[in-house]
């Protein structure tokens, strides 16, 4: 389970070394799965032992990872006094499923989880999210359903048809449009992936959650203007959005693992 990516620097491997041992030494773990739109999802429980009131994030990996890569942040907020949840998406890690949907099926899937996780903390349980890269997206697309506490968004694209367009206009010199089209027709009948549907900014822009929009300046696989555009139409006062120098795709807290902390803190104290 425990693997990092071939592209992951040394500033991953420290912080994904200190997660993995509050992990396996630490922590307290309750295993759970359940099983959905023919995908089992797993994934585990880590209820805090000195809980800060009663408050509880799921955490939602981006794409081609798993859970374990999840605890980089599982231990900020472990330290923050909420309960975790982690689990792996549908087609990755310990959970099955034949493809990915770039938050189509996985937002159904977290509706799913949130409502477990009610279940196992509470109703008075104060629940928040989050997630990076493809799982931010998730997170923010799920808000068509659900009323988190908050959402903590990492890097996430505001339209999944706009992503694919900037995709293809980098890689290929066919006019993106008519790339997209034939790619949406064949994500539909092979995959019943619905790429005009995921639309996270449609669902920022209805919802009155408050979401703490995270960027890397450098981010050159999903652009900053992401996150910026989705500010702009988020309704809650509370919402806002930070931009880290330097920072590549997901490498916010790898290079600034201290001011990322903080600003979880600060937020998430703000928002409850």
């Amino acid at each position: 389970m425990f693997q990092l990516r071939r592209d992951e620097k040394a500033g991953d491997r420290k912080r994904f070394e200190e997660g993995v041992n509050a992990y396996e030494k630490e922590w307290k773990r309750e295993p759970f799965h359940f099983e959905r739109d023919k995908a089992r999802i797993e994934g585990e429980y880590i209820p805090n032992p000195r809980p800060v009131g009663n408050r509880a994030v799921i955490i939602a990996h981006g794409h081609t990872v798993n859970r374990c890569s999840s605890l980089k942040y599982a231990l900020m907020f472990y330290r923050m006094g909420f309960h975790v949840v982690i689990y792996d998406e549908r087609h990755f890690g310990s959970s099955t499923g034949d493809f990915s949907t770039l938050g189509e099926k996985e937002a159904e899937d977290l509706i799913c989880l949130y409502s477990l996780v009610k279940k196992r903390f509470g109703e008075d349980c104060r629940i928040g999210l989050h997630g990076e890269s493809m799982g931010a997206a998730t997170c923010l697309y799920a808000l068509k359903d659900i009323d988190p506490a908050f959402v903590i968004a990492d890097c996430p694209f505001e339209d999944s048809e706009l992503l694919f367009r900037q995709f293809i206009s980098k890689k290929l010199t066919i006019i993106p449009a008519v790339l997209v089209f034939f790619i949406e027709i064949l994500a539909k009948i092979r995959y019943g992936y619905r790429i005009k549907e995921v639309s996270p900014i449609r669902s920022v822009s209805s919802s009155d959650v408050p979401v703490c929009f995270i960027h890397g300046k450098a981010d050159n696989l999903i652009l900053p203007k992401h996150s910026e555009d989705m500010i702009k139409v988020s309704k809650n006062p509370y919402s806002r959005i930070r931009l880290f120098e330097k920072a590549d795709h997901a490498q916010s807290v790898i290079l600034y693992p201290k001011e990322y902390e903080k600003l979880l803190q600060e937020f998430t104290e703000e928002v409850l």
